[in-house]
């Protein structure tokens, strides 16, 4: 690859050449977060305590069979709302629970404090996949609301049922 990558963007070992990738949600669908979403269900959420329990994740058996199930040719890219200040542990996770993976991608640092909708981030990172090159195949995520989004962009989607999310309804471009 000879454009530079995003800082955001975290190579496994090497950047992915672009073309066919795969899009790969982790929280709820490879990591198990249930032990951290009472972080998130208070009048504040407490974001700090939230991400300092990812270390401690569990494996979700049927996102790690996704991702070592996706064809040799085509890269995995996880593409998470994790903030970027947990990218070193959250590689340190994947590798250590021999998830396959060739590309982290985080909520830059600059969105750390940004309350974007995560549909409006990951919009904004497909764009700039496709203008690199990459062309996402396939994505999996656990919100119905990314699914539709991914849908829409003309990506076949896979919603995977996590528990986190009230998904009862569809996306429509607002909050």
């Amino acid at each position: 690859m000879s454009a530079a990558l995003p800082g955001n963007w975290h190579p496994r070992h090497r950047a992915p050449q672009p073309g066919p990738v795969v899009l790969l949600d982790l929280d709820g669908v490879i990591a198990d977060a249930a032990h951290r979403q009472r972080f998130l269900h208070q009048d504040e959420p407490d974001w700090t305590g939230f991400y300092a329990g990812v270390s401690a994740d569990g494996v979700i058996a049927a996102g790690r069979a996704l991702a070592a199930s996706v064809a040799a040719e085509l890269p995995v890219l996880i593409l998470t709302g994790r903030i970027d200040d947990v990218a070193d542990a959250t590689r340190d996770w994947l590798d250590v629970h021999g998830i396959r993976w060739d590309m982290l991608i985080c909520r830059p640092p600059e969105e750390d404090d940004d309350a974007r909708h995560a549909v409006d981030y990951k919009r904004e990172e497909i764009a700039r996949l496709r203008a690199l090159g990459f062309d996402p195949r396939l994505a999996a995520d656990d919100n119905r609301k990314i699914v539709a989004m991914y849908e829409d962009a003309g990506i076949p989607a896979l919603y995977i049922p996590s528990g986190y999310y009230d998904n009862s309804q569809r996306y429509d471009g607002g909050v």
